[in-house]
């Protein structure tokens, strides 16, 4: 009596310790780093873009507006084939626009640096001619300097990558390597925004 009560016990165990028995899942799991990568640029993108779009479904294509020559300089090179396009709307008059070039010139050397192939595209809003080229004559921009065409075309413009037509500049907009637009950002940058736009460029 004593050895069958034993033996039944056993059994109940080995019974309840097979039923618990943890079934791994097919296939490979997926990577821990990979998902806290995918948090970290969505994270990043909550906090610099107030505006976003995904790759694929519900993707936004970016079409440049017309621009005119800018007297005095040269056209420049289009922008490099696969590379991230940083497309910033600004104008002489306009204090923060003018401000932040240097901080955008640095930011562009750094994420060049940690691998991000990047092109800057810089549309002037200014109507007088004159105090646009008096101002690039003796300043350096952080990348290719257009003009818009004409006033006309601003608010088309603002509304094609998502912004209201009445939004004040400066305005920022990024682009992947396949035209379309995955950021909108109205407003100056700042030096504490750095780590938010390399994350979301790197995916990291």
């Amino acid at each position: 009596m004593r050895i069958t009560l034993v033996l039944s016990l056993a059994l109940l165990a080995a019974l309840a310790t097979a039923g618990c028995e943890e079934k791994k899942p097919e296939g490979d799991a997926p990577s821990r780093f990979a998902s806290v990568k995918r948090d970290g640029a969505a994270k990043a993108a909550s906090t610099f873009c107030e505006k976003q779009w995904p790759v694929g479904e519900g993707s936004k294509r970016y079409a440049a507006p017309a621009d005119r020559p800018i007297p005095g300089v040269a056209a420049g090179a289009p922008a490099k084939a696969g590379a991230w396009r940083w497309v910033n709307l600004w104008a002489t008059w306009c204090h923060p626009c003018v401000e932040e070039m240097g901080l955008l010139a640095r930011w562009r050397d750094s994420l060049t640096a940690d691998g991000v192939n990047i092109d800057f595209e810089l549309w002037s809003i200014d109507d007088e001619e004159a105090a646009l080229t008096g101002w690039l004559g003796k300043t350096k921009l952080p990348g290719r300097a257009r003009w818009l065409r004409t006033q006309e075309d601003l608010a088309p413009f603002l509304e094609g990558i998502g912004a209201d037509a009445a939004s004040a500049i400066p305005i920022h907009a990024l682009v992947d390597g396949n035209g379309n637009l995955r950021c909108l950002r109205v407003g100056a940058v700042h030096d504490e925004d750095y780590g938010a736009v390399k994350a979301f460029l790197t995916g990291a």
